[in-house]
Parts: structure tokens; sequence; C-alpha cells
């Protein structure tokens, strides 16, 4: 499943990754960065290569791993770094037939005979690569790569055969063991990261299929796993397809969803709640609601966790509207912790800082990763869906330790999907003992997607936001005067997008019930009626501040 737009220029020998370039070698040359070279001997970019399926960039896939074995077929520290290790024979074995088993003379498998000098390097390479992941699995990172490793032994065990199967069952083994602990029981990935719920998805998919093609039984686990990820895939996508971006993933584009949903079991349909992974999905008419109500993963899948409880992602008919700051691994590293705390998301930041708390020395990061130190909740939720449309109702006690407060935000979205209402209180939780009494600072946060063109009405009471230059839609709060200010999206590409966000600023009292105006905010989205835009007054146009 790679993208073919990428394809002739690493048919050419040009490899772009994270706004670098490499159009020499690639083995000859030194990388432009470490992070690069990485990238690079993982061997992603091969799917993008072969989604053209024509002899030459067959051809040029089996130069670039015959030109590897060449130069790093002995190994060395990074290369045999057991995750990278692990993602590059996978990557190799996913596609080994027909872009690799041949010696470019004629078709070829890892079961035929070894008179070619070609081919019996290249499975001698696998061979040993092979070994050496088996042997370096408790050296594995948590999360992703140990399912990555997993399915690359099974891959390789399917492929063999010459009785050398206990490739194939090690395989499986570990990964039972790893699907028990990362897929929950709704189908989310543990570290509650929609991306990461995809890439797993994919990679249990491509064994499975390879599996049922060579007549070999996986196991029950395998099977279990790939039906409760693909809905879960499907609860996390926009209303045009696209992953909504939390938790350190990015969009993930439409159409490598489309492929997966349609390469899983049935019809992998969304759902409203995830009560393992923590999320909720209101969805009428098109229009998509996600929203984090969930608490930080644990120890040690908590390393990309954001601190954003109760965070929005708003998509219509039209495409995304509200969103967060997202992230994806193209991005620049300086970005990745900043973009984690509540102030990158779409929700209520008090006082200018995010419920909870990440990792602050440098010691405990480098010995344990940039895990969460004190979490954010905990978080709860509760739902009610009636024939007037879906009400959802959550709140975190993030703030509770520091300020006595806790966050409450009430979502209503109707059957026709066109009228999004929100409320954002803090409060005091009843009985409880005020820490203080004075007045604290909060802001309420509505990214921007890139795609939607967004202006302030001249009173700064209200905005009209225009989504992929198709449909307006009004927001309105009873907040007080709304601000303009700047953003970043980072959930594709290879550069940070400028956007904007719509900020609403207040004071809340910290003794406050949550029902005075000072701790209490209301605020909708509105989609306007092609009447209703055209009638818009040419004073308020005029007056507008325009992005």
């Amino acid at each position: 499943m790679g993208n073919r737009d990428k394809a002739d220029d690493l048919l050419n020998g040009r490899f772009h990754y994270a706004g670098q370039l490499l159009d020499v070698g690639p083995w000859t040359t030194a990388s432009p960065s470490r992070r690069f070279a990485g990238w690079l001997h993982e061997f992603d970019w091969l799917h993008d290569l072969l989604a053209v399926d024509s002899e030459a960039h067959h051809a040029k896939a089996r130069v670039y791993v015959d030109g590897w074995i060449e130069t790093y077929g002995k190994g060395n520290d990074f290369v045999s770094d057991p995750a990278r290790l692990g993602r590059r024979l996978f990557n190799w074995l996913a596609v080994w037939s027909p872009a690799l088993a041949s010696s470019g003379l004629e078709d070829s498998d890892m079961d035929l005979g070894g008179s070619d000098r070609v081919l019996d390097r290249r499975r001698a390479s696998v061979l040993r690569q092979l070994t050496l992941l088996r042997g370096g699995l408790k050296s594995l990172p948590p999360g992703l790569p140990r399912l990555t490793a997993g399915c690359a032994l099974a891959l390789g065990g399917a492929r063999m055969a010459d009785g050398k199967n206990q490739f194939l069952e090690r395989g499986l083994d570990f990964l039972d063991g790893e699907l028990l602990l990362q897929i929950l029981p709704d189908g989310g990935h543990i570290s509650r990261s929609p991306e990461t719920s995809a890439r797993a998805l994919r990679e249990l998919l491509t064994l499975d299929t390879l599996l049922a093609d060579r007549g070999l039984e996986g196991s029950r686990e395998l099977s279990r796993a790939i039906d409760r990820l693909a809905p879960m895939v499907a609860f996390f996508a926009r209303s045009g397809g696209e992953l909504a971006p939390f938790h350190g993933g990015g969009e993930f584009g439409r159409a490598e969803i489309a492929k997966l949903l349609s390469a899983a079991p049935g019809e992998p349909k969304a759902f409203g709640y995830g009560p393992h992974v923590g999320f909720q999905r209101l969805e009428a008419n098109k229009t998509v609601a996600l929203i984090d109500t969930g608490e930080a993963p644990p120890r040690p899948f908590d390393t990309q966790a954001h601190l954003a409880p109760l965070a929005l992602d708003l998509s219509t008919e039209e495409g995304p509207m509200i969103t967060s700051c997202g992230f994806n691994a193209q991005q620049p590293d300086a970005w990745a912790r900043p973009i984690r705390a509540a102030a990158a998301h779409s929700t209520l930041v008090l006082d200018g800082r995010s419920p909870g708390r990440l990792l602050l020395s440098d010691w405990q990061r480098n010995a344990i990763g940039d895990a969460i130190d004190r979490v954010a909740g905990p978080v709860k939720a509760t739902r009610k869906e009636q024939d007037s449309g879906i009400w959802l109702e959550s709140y975190h006690e993030g703030y509770l330790g520091d300020y006595g407060l806790s966050h409450r935000r009430r979502l209503f979205m109707p059957r026709d999907g066109h009228d999004v209402r929100g409320e954002d209180s803090l409060f005091a939780p009843m009985g409880s003992i005020p820490i203080r009494r004075d007045q604290v600072a909060f802001a309420i946060r509505f990214h921007i997607h890139p795609d939607v063109r967004v202006s302030l009405s001249q009173d700064k009471s209200s905005a009209l936001l225009v989504v992929n230059g198709k449909a307006g839609w009004r927001f309105r709060t009873d907040g007080g005067q709304v601000a303009l200010e700047d953003s970043v999206y980072l959930a594709t590409g290879t550069i940070p997008l400028k956007t904007r966000q719509l900020v609403v600023y207040g004071r809340a009292f910290c003794d406050g019930d949550g029902e005075s105006r000072s701790n209490r905010v209301r605020w909708s989205f509105r989609k306007l009626k092609p009447t209703e835009e055209r009638v818009r007054t040419k004073p308020i146009q005029s007056d507008i501040e325009s992005v």
C-alpha cells in the first residue's frame, strides 16, 4: 500500500524524507541525517517504489536490496538495531514475491533451487537477519515495533518451504503475547494513537493474507485482533475518511484507510464509543465529532501520549474543520514535545498549563523515554442518544490538585449534524474544600484545519468558517469576544503548516459551581444555509479579518 506519486522519484534514485533529499546512492553516499538514515535502512519507502507495478520498478527494488546486502549485509550496530531490523525484514518480506523473488530473468520464490547466486545471497541475508531478530526479541522497544517484529518472523517462516518454520511458530507465539497486551478489547491500541491502530492493522492483514495464500494457519489471537482493529480504524476516521490526529499520530490518508477497511473481513463500521481506548464519536449526516475522554495509557506506552483530555476533532461533509496541531513522523523533532500540551488541542486550558505533566528531568527521559510524570485525569463521560440527537457530558480532574477545579465539557449534535453545540465549565466538585478563592485565567481553543478559511465579525462576537471553499459554518459564543490567533498543523507533510485558531478567554472563580457566567462558556458551530451565505451584508464582509 504505497504512494504512487513517490514511485518515479525512487525509480530515479531520489529519496525524500522529513524535508531532506538524497539523490545519489543510496548506499554509497552519507545520509543527510541519522534520522534520514534510519528511515532509509528500514525500507518503508519500498512500498512506494512498488506502488507502480512494472518490471522497471521491480528491477529497481532488487537493485536497492542487493546493494544494501552488498554494503551492509554483515551488519553493524545501527542497521542491526532490533526495531530497525524488524521493520526492514517486514518490508522486504511483505513484497518478496514477485518484486524480490526474481533474479530479473525469471520469477522465483524462496523455496526454489539455489542455482542462482543472486537469489542465494538474498535468501542467505534474510535468513541471517531473521535469526538475529529471533535472538533479539527481548531488546525490542514496547509497542508497535514488537508487533512488527512478530509479523516479520512469521512472514519469514511463511515464505519458506524447507522445514525452517521455527520462524513461523516463534513469530506467531511472540505476536500472540503482544496482541493480548497491546490490542484492547474494543480494538484500540494501548497507546491510544489512531495511527498506531491503523499501522498495526496493516501489518496484521499483510501477514494474514500471506498465511492464507500459503495454506497456513494463523492463530486465534491474530484473527481476533484484526476483527477488533478494523472497526476501531473506521471509528477514528473523519467524515472524509482520513484519521483524526491524536496522541502522536497524523492523518494517515483516506485512500490508505479505505484500502485497509476493504481488505479487512466483513464490512467494518464505525461505532459510537470506545470504552477501553477512551474516545467518543458523535456522527450525524456526515458531521463527525471525535472527543478524547480517556486517560493516559500505562507506561511504557505513554511516550507519545498527549495531555489534552476532552480535546475535540470536528469534521464535516465538506472536510475537516476543527482539530489539534497533530504530528507525523516526518515533521521536525523539535515539535514532538510542544504539541503534546493541552494548548495544541481544541480544549480548555487553565492558567496556560496542561492538566498533567511530562517528565522534566533529562536522565529520566533518557532512561524510559518522554513519558508522562503526572496523568491528566481521571476522566469520565456519559452519553445519551435520543430522537433529537446525541448528548455527551464529560469531565476531567487534571486541574483539581493545583486549582481545586474540574473541567466539564458538554456536547450536543442534532440528527441533521448542522448545529454542533458545546459548553465548557470549571467547577469545584460538590463537597470539596476550595484550594483558593481567587480567579484564574482560562482559554478555550479551537484549532482550525488549514483547508478552512476563517474570518471574524466586525464586533468579534462570532466567526465565519468556510470549509474547503464549499460551505460556511458560523461560530458563536456567549463567552465574550473571540480572538483569532496563529496556529500550526503538523498532521501531514514535512513542515508545519500555518493555520489559525479561535480562542475564547475568561477568568473563572476557583470556588465556583460551574453555573455562573464567569465559569461557564457556551459555544456552537452552525452550518449556514445557501440563502444565509448569499445575504451576508457588505459592511460585515468588508470589516472582517480574513486568513
